[in-house]
């Protein structure tokens, strides 16, 4: 689309202008959405290769789940969906990448976003003490993920769904990134 855009502006130049700010506005968007496709493939080689550079510190896990609530606001705001937010404040600190954790938590949160009930949309993310960790649950009320397809999610390239009546979302990659970053620690 960037290259069919592109040419239709470069061979009609006397386009109205609002028909040439929709076009150099998908332009932007896909060429953002490009950068954002090869980054985390980088990231991802990065990771499986043992390469990628960590910033572990103590965190408050309160503190990191409202900056990733905070990056995802708009995705709500834009479908009209609800966020319920149980994360205590008193939870221990964890020593972690606080960046790649945010990471973690935005991507959770816009799947959730993306899947939930389209009608009635409601995400929670939930924090607690599980015996020597703190765990975090994201969840949201839509169809949810077959059990025979879950351990398919967290492979690169992979969504679940009816390929042939849904239009894929996203690249497949969040998840597998995800499990990177999780599983690192």
């Amino acid at each position: 689309s960037i290259r069919s855009f592109s040419e239709i502006l470069f061979d009609h130049p006397d386009l109205p202008i609002g028909e040439r700010a929709e076009f150099l506005g998908i332009i932007v968007k896909e060429s953002e959405r490009l950068t954002r496709l090869i980054n985390q493939i980088l990231d991802l080689a990065k990771m499986e290769a043992g390469r990628m550079d960590w910033d572990i510190q103590e965190l408050q896990l309160k503190s990191v789940v409202d900056d990733a609530i905070a990056a995802t606001r708009g995705l709500f705001a834009d479908r009209s969906i609800r966020l319920q937010v149980q994360v205590p404040a008193d939870l221990p600190p964890i020593e972690y990448d606080r960046d790649r954790l945010i990471q973690v938590i935005v991507n959770l949160l816009s799947n959730a976003v993306k899947f939930c009930d389209q009608k009635q949309g409601l995400v929670s993310i939930d924090a607690a003490v599980d015996g020597s960790q703190v765990c975090v649950t994201v969840s949201d009320n839509g169809a949810g993920v077959s059990p025979e397809d879950r351990p398919r999610i967290f492979e690169r390239f992979q969504q679940v769904g009816n390929t042939l009546t849904n239009k894929p979302q996203g690249t497949g990659l969040g998840l597998a990134i995800c499990r990177q970053i999780v599983e690192r620690f």
